[in-house]
């Protein structure tokens, strides 16, 4: 795509010239509606920087008639938009170097393409013809072209004023004049049809004129689906003093933070890998080989070494490190130091599972037990462990640095989640929660460990425990959690907003009372310290119009919601067809971090 276009461009008047913001490319003009006659010509002016449109770029002003500074102004852009004018336009009517014609005018004086009239002025806002716009395009172009001797139009006699010129626009195919056989050299050309010629010359000039563009620039700003709790938000009202309990109000509508003793000492299953195949081993907490013990096919075996572990059919094939081979349905794996195995042993070790965080990391867990199935004849390995501690204290949806009252809000969101999904295990994982973002991210040790001497991962912990209460076994026994109307609340939050969170209708469909849209300068508050308070993302041609359904993309545009959200985005082909999507569909299908857009420009 050409790389022209300026940091700032003008709107051309045809009355006094005046500076005006640049066009959004997300929108269209009016009076060049897709399909119609000059709309891939003014698109590509669009795209290429050459124009913004009149009327605060609500239209192009097709049929408009074409004057001289606005002919200079589209070619300066198109060929040399960095053209450092003289001090001295030497015109009377063209003196003033900051107004927008001044560069065009003396640039297109500056190649010999135009000149003055016979009293000294320039007349910037003089119509001018078809016959004179053929002949600037010619001297901007300055062919190596014969004048043919033969009459290219009926009114284009050999030897005439713009004979040459214009059978030069006619040899590149940039005109076929009208369907009398007539050029009309001396008629006034619009805006329109300028941007036709000047397409036409820019191609033959080398110039990629296509408008369908390689990519797409979209910026906005937030993270996230947009419903519950902003967690950056969060970050900012906790340093603004605000209690975990006022920050969970303020975002779940109507909520109550009750301290309960609904499941509080259950335990939760977490999905941690499926896989045809993996080797898990225990490791103390000082870095030695550790202890682990297999309950398998009737029996328990104990090793210090690695257990591999097989799908085979529906069973569970586990190797131990002499070579023991036992086949069952299922097998458990427990670790001293825990609640099932010697919970005060001076041998407390982790277990590692490989590939179990994000696919590719090694997740280590110090609390729980592991227990292996097979489900679609792949082993399916999940933890179970005691949600209301040891679950949470592996939660890693917040950084452990945030101030306290931004962490207990996690943590009560977080159990408020975790005990929604606790009723019945899910089918396809045998758990009740995944350990990613489709549940919930959970990293067990590392987050509890987290930096030197675990001084972040003791401020998490520390947050987790301040929201819950135990016996004097260090059972819990109740702990806070969100309710609404008795029954407990599906607490879903995301990273931050672009300044108002969405209600859970306009982002799942289906009203919830608690999750309504709030005002939310928090999350792009200074205190945020939101990186994603505003972004940029790049999508490719190819990904825009596989997101739309068309064979091409050249423009995008979108209407807001109440929530300065995306509501409905749509976009128009090469050919003028269009396609609309939701904009939670155009967040899924184009990657875009949020549906809080601000612009979606083609470059």
């Amino acid at each position: 795509m050409l790389s022209l276009v300026l940091t700032s461009v003008l709107v051309l008047s045809s009355g006094a010239a005046l500076a005006a913001p640049a066009r959004a490319a997300t929108e269209e003009f009016r009076d060049v509606p897709p399909g119609s006659t000059y709309y891939e010509p003014v698109t590509w002016m669009v795209q290429a920087g050459i124009t913004t449109g009149r009327s605060g770029g609500s239209i192009f002003g097709v049929r408009d008639n074409l004057n001289r500074a606005e002919a200079a102004a589209f070619l300066h852009r198109l060929v040399d938009p960095d053209f450092m004018p003289p001090d001295s336009s030497g015109f009377p009517d063209v003196s003033d170097p900051d107004n927008w014609d001044y560069a065009p005018i003396t640039w297109l004086v500056h190649e010999g393409v135009v000149s003055g009239y016979a009293d000294g002025t320039f007349k910037p806002l003089r119509h001018i013809t078809r016959g004179e716009l053929a002949k600037i395009l010619y001297g901007v172009a300055d062919p190596a072209y014969p004048a043919p001797s033969s009459a290219p139009f009926a009114d284009v006699q050999v030897g005439s004023t713009y004979h040459r010129h214009i059978s030069w626009l006619k040899y590149i195919g940039a005109t076929h004049g009208y369907a009398d056989g007539t050029y009309r050299p001396s008629q006034h050309i619009n805006r329109g049809e300028t941007a036709q010629l000047i397409r036409a010359v820019a191609e033959e000039l080398g110039y990629d004129t296509s408008v369908v563009p390689d990519s797409f620039t979209v910026q906005g700003s937030g993270w996230g689906h947009g419903a519950g709790m902003s967690q950056y938000g969060a970050r900012a009202m906790a340093a603004g003093g605000r209690t975990a309990e006022q920050i969970l109000q303020y975002y779940y509508t109507g909520v109550q933070v009750s301290s309960s003793s609904h499941r509080a000492y259950e335990n939760l299953r977490v999905h941690l890998l499926s896989t045809a195949s993996t080797t898990l081993k225990a490791t103390k907490l000082n870095g030695t080989d550790g202890y682990v013990r297999v309950r398998t096919a009737g029996s328990v075996l104990p090793t210090t070494g690695a257990v591999r572990l097989e799908a085979d059919g529906g069973d569970v094939v586990t190797t131990m490190p002499d070579g023991t081979r036992k086949r069952a349905g299922s097998a458990i794996l427990e670790w001293p130091g825990t609640r099932f195995w010697n919970a005060d042993s001076p041998n407390a070790a982790t277990l590692r599972v490989p590939n179990a965080d994000g696919g590719t990391r090694p997740l280590d867990l110090r609390h729980g037990k592991v227990i292996v199935t097979v489900i679609g004849g792949r082993l399916n390995i999940v933890t179970e462990l005691r949600m209301n501690d040891e679950y949470l204290y592996g939660l890693a949806e917040m950084p452990s640095s945030w101030p306290a009252a931004a962490l207990q809000a996690q943590a009560i969101a977080g159990r408020s989640y975790a005990l929604r999904n606790m009723g019945s295990l899910k089918a396809d994982c045998g758990c009740h929660v995944w350990d990613e973002v489709r549940s919930q991210k959970f990293t067990g040790w590392a987050k509890e460990s987290e930096g030197t001497g675990a001084v972040y991962g003791k401020r998490w912990t520390a947050a987790v425990d301040g929201t819950l209460s135990r016996n004097t076994a260090g059972t819990p026994v109740r702990a806070k959690s969100l309710w609404y109307n008795g029954g407990i609340v599906d607490a879903v939050y995301f990273s931050s907003s672009g300044g108002h969170t969405r209600s859970a209708v306009d982002v799942w469909g289906n009203a919830v009372p608690y999750l309504q849209g709030r005002p939310d300068p928090y999350s792009l508050s200074a205190d945020a310290h939101n990186p994603n308070a505003s972004w940029t993302q790049s999508v490719s041609q190819a990904t825009m119009a596989s997101a739309f359904g068309l064979p091409s993309v050249v423009s995008v545009r979108f209407t807001l919601d109440g929530a300065d959200s995306a509501r409905y985005v749509s976009a128009t082909a090469a050919d003028g067809t269009t396609s609309q999507i939701t904009g939670n569909q155009f967040r899924s299908r184009v990657g875009a971090k949020s549906t809080w857009l601000s612009a979606v420009t083609p470059r």
